[in-house]
């Protein structure tokens, strides 16, 4: 006998992995791997659900590894949600972790009744715990690790007290709302900005990490109430969604960004600078300001290339380009609109003197020597100008008169060439 009920679920569920498992090949990574683990613990489930008839022995072994295999799914969720992998940095600590939340559940569906035993696994959840956030060998994210102690002595606590109460049943469910609820609070924290697809993601956590406080409530209120099982898996398809939704997305916002991104300098590209140059003509017209083009071509840029190789001229080609973004204000625009070719567009100036003065500034800082794979060069860069009003109206004959410019300090002397 089969608890056909539970087939829509794992059909359904079925499908989502396999769309898993497709953007996983097309965009491999630990995180979607994760994912993917994730919820082919918690298909698994909806196998071991369809033998989850009769009572008994049987039924008892059903109900604990389901249990069991939704709890390793809260795990490799919450792995998964992080943006600090601290269960990856200590795997020791984080075996004994996982193995102490399983074990306490394990003893519950068990029928465990020693409260030694439950007292010997919360005292390991919570030493693990402290070695896990303690000995990590990264300090780059004190905050996340403080928060995520914090959060690991609330449970430990929690089940301590269940323990005192006489109640170390409760303490499984205990777990899973804890679990559930730290992956809300981590996948929003992931992600900060929130779109449609992190709201329901989060949504479809805190759901399920409400799950059995809302049974016990109802069980309460309204004493032989009764809801199926295929209203509490709504939730893990909230979540589900959410998560393919959010992953979505990123790859439409990555394809936007790339449109208007150079790829190897991120940097704005052409598209993106004719957008911004009438926007900021406009507005430099309508507050009657100044704004400047400066059009920056590398010296000698090809023999770079042919002498060292294109991975040396590419180094070179970011190294500028990080020069040139970091000398200017948040405002102002630098894009990479040829091989070697940049184009700075400085808005809200008062005096003109402002962008020559830049200008001879980017020059400088250019001249620095960039050391690459072990070959110091220095690469210089014309420089042309050209300001709005004063010399032209229109973004074309703006960008034309500075690239005019451009050429003609070429012309007045080249220097890139290795450093002695």
């Amino acid at each position: 006998m089969l608890n056909y009920s539970v087939l829509p679920d794992l059909v359904a569920l079925a499908a989502l992995v396999a769309v898993f498992r497709s953007m996983l090949r097309r965009h491999a990574g630990d995180q979607l791997d994760r994912w993917l683990i994730g919820w082919s613990l918690v298909l698994a489930y909806f196998c071991v659900r369809l033998f989850d008839v009769g009572t008994g022995e049987r039924e008892r072994w059903v109900h604990t590894l389901a249990m069991l295999l939704v709890e390793m799914a809260g795990i490799t969720f919450l792995r998964a949600c992080s943006r600090f992998d601290v269960l990856g940095e200590q795997p020791v600590a984080a075996l004994v972790w996982t193995a102490d939340m399983l074990a306490y559940a394990a003893c519950v569906n068990a029928g465990v009744q020693s409260w030694k035993v439950y007292a010997a696994i919360v005292i390991l959840i919570a030493v693990s715990a402290t070695l896990l956030h303690v000995r990590t060998r990264s300090r780059r994210a004190l905050g996340n690790l403080a928060f995520s102690l914090t959060a690991s002595y609330v449970l430990a606590l929690a089940l301590g007290v269940l323990l005192w109460l006489h109640h170390p049943e409760y303490g499984a469910e205990a777990i899973m709302v804890w679990l559930y609820l730290m992956c809300g609070i981590r996948f929003a924290q992931h992600w900060p900005r929130k779109t449609a697809g992190v709201v329901v993601t989060v949504f479809g956590f805190f759901a399920m990490a409400s799950l059995h406080p809302i049974t016990w409530m109802l069980g309460a209120l309204i004493p032989g109430l009764s809801i199926g099982h295929e209203v509490w898996n709504i939730p893990k398809f909230i979540a589900a969604v959410g998560i393919l939704l959010t992953f979505l997305e990123q790859q439409i916002d990555r394809a936007e960004h790339l449109a208007l991104h150079d790829p190897l300098t991120g940097l704005p590209n052409r598209r993106l600078f004719e957008d911004r140059i009438e926007k900021t003509l406009q507005r430099a017209e309508r507050n009657r300001t100044l704004a400047a083009v400066l059009m920056v071509d590398m010296d000698e840029f090809k023999k770079i290339n042919d002498t060292y190789g294109h991975a040396v001229g590419d180094a070179v080609l970011c190294a500028a380009s990080e020069r040139m973004r970091h000398r200017l204000r948040k405002a102002d625009t630098v894009a990479r609109t040829g091989g070697d070719e940049f184009t700075i567009l400085l808005s809200e100036l008062t005096e003109p003197q402002h962008a020559a003065h830049l200008a001879r500034t980017i020059a400088e800082s250019l001249q620095q020597p960039v050391t690459v794979e072990g070959v110091t060069l220095r690469a210089s860069g014309s420089i042309g100008v050209a300001v709005y009003p004063n010399d032209a109206q229109s973004a074309d004959a703006l960008c034309a008169l500075a690239d005019a410019g451009m050429y003609e300090a070429k012309r007045r002397g080249k220097n890139a060439q290795p450093a002695n």
